[in-house]
């Protein structure tokens, strides 16, 4: 397995919701104890690629750099809090208001990778016990976090696959279209949407 990465792609915030993030993972490490994502930095996952070689994935990365051109930056309202309830392990995260906006940027966006529709979010305590979760929850359910956050490129992330303790580092960073204004780029594809037209098959940057 010598010489396979990992390969993590998510959006970044800026760094005060990078900032507040940490904030609010080291308040409930204080209430629980540390956990599994207790060190991540704040992101939106968008798909995880495990164990590629660098020679699979650098040549298709001009081509995701031409495409990401055709989107525009992305706008989000952080908006509370909730949790995926996984039954025996609950996940806290930072809710994203998912608007028709926002729901028709990330569909343009996944055409460009073998992933289906998921929940934008952002992690703030990960797959932590039920007895662990009751007693966090509560500070969390009824509390206020209304911001904004424009993102404006693509983050990929890279480790080696091989030791549990390697930390992701940036990879590379693709910008999104500058020139695009999120709002006129979402209104245009929801009027699109409306509209019935014969679509052809366009190809995925995934690998499978």
């Amino acid at each position: 397995m010598t010489g396979y990465h990992d390969y993590l792609i998510v959006l970044t915030p800026a760094e005060s919701i990078i900032s507040d993030v940490k904030d609010l993972k080291n308040f409930s490490a204080a209430m629980i104890g540390d956990f599994e994502s207790r060190h991540s930095k704040a992101h939106i996952s968008v798909q995880y690629w495990p164990r590629k070689k660098p020679e699979w994935i650098d040549p298709l990365l001009p081509k995701l750099e031409r495409d990401l051109q055709t989107l525009s930056p992305v706008v989000l309202d952080i908006n509370g809090f909730d949790f995926f309830d996984e039954q025996y392990n609950p996940t806290i995260y930072a809710r994203i208001n998912y608007n028709l906006s926002v729901e028709a940027w990330f569909k343009q966006l996944r055409k460009y990778f073998n992933k289906s529709d998921a929940i934008p979010h952002i992690t703030i305590v990960k797959s932590i016990p039920n007895t662990t979760f009751n007693k966090l929850w509560p500070h969390f359910k009824n509390r206020e976090w209304n911001r904004q956050m424009k993102i404006d490129k693509l983050t990929i992330l890279r480790r080696e696959t091989i030791g549990s303790e390697n930390n992701y580092e940036v990879f590379k960073e693709i910008p999104f279209n500058p020139r695009l204004d999120f709002y006129a780029f979402t209104n245009a594809k929801l009027k699109a949407q409306t509209t019935p037209i014969k679509t052809v098959s366009t190809q995925q940057f995934s690998l499978f």
